[in-house]
This record gives structure tokens, C-alpha cells and sequence, in this order.
């Protein structure tokens, strides 16, 4: 009896041995398919969802060594997904057409401005002198509100302008010029440099408002203080629609230099010239207010009425 036990136990173990590692391996799948079957039998195929279900449905794949192998299946996109992926991609074709369009904008903006910079030449956008008569050719530029050909007429002066501050160079438009006025400086001795340099003071001081577009000094040098289309603070009720000249003067009765007048008479001429003014439109600060400035000639008014004749000659 313990003989033939034993007998039938070697013919197992001797069959166990003889079946291969693939057959052993087939069968111990076999039997995990089989169980997972089983687990799928007992769950209604109500509570299964889609994912148990492409499971169920996917053809099994075989791996290198021969065994099969079933992968999940991903949930096929529906209409909704597809809806989204075409909107997306939409999206950024949109974005790379707006970003080519500002770079070709950019592109085209810069060959403008170069464009620009080769018909002003050389000369940093100045007028281009003629090759033919070696004159500037100022057709349609303007300097300080004013057109270049005429603008380049003015007498000889420095411009030396005063900072952009709220006390003497407020930067304001000035959109009109119907009088020109005459000051004097009220500190005799002093020179136009000098009293421009009380103007830019003020910005710091803050004393008071005060300045003008030109001093003429008593050796007839004349500095333009502020541009001829931004107001100056000189006749407050007028800065809006005048230009002013300070003068400067050695005498206590305030009368001017021979200089300061010769210069005063050409910027008279050419102002009112440029602003298509008569000698009647040249005010004393006097005129405008009762201050008196010029001192000279409003002591002296028939000197004021010599020197508008004055203007008128030239």
C-alpha cells in the first residue's frame, strides 16, 4: 500500500518536471483568466461602465515572449473632445497670424522711419540745402511755430532756454500773437546773462513768476529765454497771445544803450514782419496794466512814438 503511494507521487512529480516552463506558465494564466471571468460573471453588466466593458471587448495583445497580455483600453474621445481639440488648435493659430502681423507691423514702421531719415540726408532731419544755390531748402518745416524760411531770418541771438518749470517757463502752448511787448529789467547794471539766470532761479526760489522770450543785454547780445510758440510769464493778462522782450540798461532813467537799441529795433522789425504785425501792435508794458515799464519811455512817451518810427524804416 505504502509502495504504490509512493509509485503514483514519483508520477506526478516526474510529469510536473516534464511539462515546460511555457506550458506551466500557460496554465497558471489560464487559471488567472479564468478567475477574472469569474469576477466579471458576478458583477451586473449594469455597474460594469464603459471602461469594464472595452476591456471586456479589446483583442488581446501577445508580449515577446509569446504570452498574451490584454492592456486597458483609453474611452474613444466623443464628439465633445473633438469640439475641443478643433478649438484649441484654432486658438493657436490665431496667436502665431497676431504675432506675425505685429512683427510685419514692426518691420514696416522701422523701413518708414528709415525712409524718413534718408530724404532729411545727413543733417538729422534739418532742412537739406539746395545743390544747385547751396541754400537750406525749408519748404515745409516749421521751428518754434513758425516756418523755417522765416524763422532763419531772425537776427542773430543765442538761444539758451529756460528749464520747463511752473515759474518762469510754464511750457504752455501759444497759440497767437496779436502784441509784442517792451520791458525793462528794473536793476540797472545787471546783464541779459544775469537776469536769465534770475529767471531759471525761480524754479528753485519760487520768489515769483517771471520771465521772458528774449533779453536783450546793454551790449546789444540777445538770448532767447523761451521758444516763440510756448507763453512766457511777462503781462499776465497777455501771456497768452504776445511775445515780450526784456532790455537791459546802465542809466537811472532807464534809457537804453546804443546797442540795446540797434538790437531791439531788428528783433521789433523782424517780429512784427514774421507775425504780420504793425509798429502800432509794439506795447509798452505801461499799456497793459499802468506798470511802469519801460521807466524811459513811459516818462518819455514821444521817445516810445521815435522809436516805432524807427522800426518802421527798416
Amino acid at each position: 500500500m505504502i509502495w504504490r503511494e509512493s509509485g503514483r507521487r514519483r508520477e506526478e512529480e516526474t510529469d510536473f518536471r516534464q511539462r515546460s516552463p511555457k506550458r506551466r506558465g500557460d496554465d497558471a494564466y489560464a487559471g488567472r483568466r479564468q478567475y477574472g471571468q469569474d469576477m466579471r460573471a458576478a458583477v451586473p453588466r449594469s455597474a460594469r461602465g464603459p471602461y469594464i466593458e472595452d476591456q471586456t471587448a479589446a483583442e488581446p495583445r501577445k508580449r515577446a515572449d509569446g504570452r498574451r497580455i490584454q492592456a486597458p483600453l483609453r474611452q474613444s474621445a466623443g464628439p465633445g473632445a473633438m469640439t475641443r481639440r478643433r478649438r484649441r488648435v484654432m486658438m493657436q493659430r490665431a496667436l502665431v497670424g497676431v504675432w506675425v502681423f505685429c512683427v510685419l507691423v514692426l518691420v514696416a514702421t522701422l523701413l518708414l522711419e528709415k525712409g524718413r531719415a534718408s530724404a532729411g540726408g545727413d543733417t538729422g532731419g534739418l532742412p537739406k540745402e539746395n545743390t544747385e544755390t547751396g541754400q537750406p531748402q525749408y519748404s515745409g518745416y516749421m521751428v518754434q511755430g513758425l516756418p523755417a524760411e522765416e524763422f532763419a531770418k531772425h537776427p542773430e541771438w543765442t538761444e539758451d532756454f529756460l528749464t520747463v518749470n511752473e515759474y518762469s517757463r510754464p511750457g504752455d502752448p501759444l497759440e497767437s500773437v496779436k502784441n509784442i511787448f517792451v520791458h525793462y529789467t528794473a536793476n540797472p547794471g545787471t546783464s541779459a546773462a544775469q537776469n536769465r539766470s534770475y529767471f531759471e532761479g525761480l524754479k528753485d526760489s519760487h520768489e515769483t513768476s517771471a520771465s521772458s522770450h528774449f533779453i536783450i543785454g546793454y551790449e546789444g547780445e540777445i538770448i532767447q529765454c523761451v521758444p516763440l510758440d510756448e507763453i512766457a510769464y511777462a503781462v499776465q493778462s497777455r501771456n497768452g497771445d504776445s511775445v515780450s522782450i526784456e532790455c537791459c540798461y546802465l542809466e537811472a532813467d532807464g534809457s537804453f544803450t546804443q546797442e540795446t537799441y540797434d538790437s531791439l529795433l531788428l528783433l521789433l522789425a523782424w517780429l512784427t514782419d514774421v507775425y504780420d504785425l504793425d509798429t502800432e501792435d509794439i506795447l509798452r508794458h505801461y499799456d497793459c496794466g499802468g506798470k511802469k515799464c519801460p521807466l524811459y519811455y513811459t516818462d518819455n512817451p514821444d521817445k516810445w512814438e521815435d522809436l516805432k518810427k524807427d522800426v518802421d524804416k527798416l
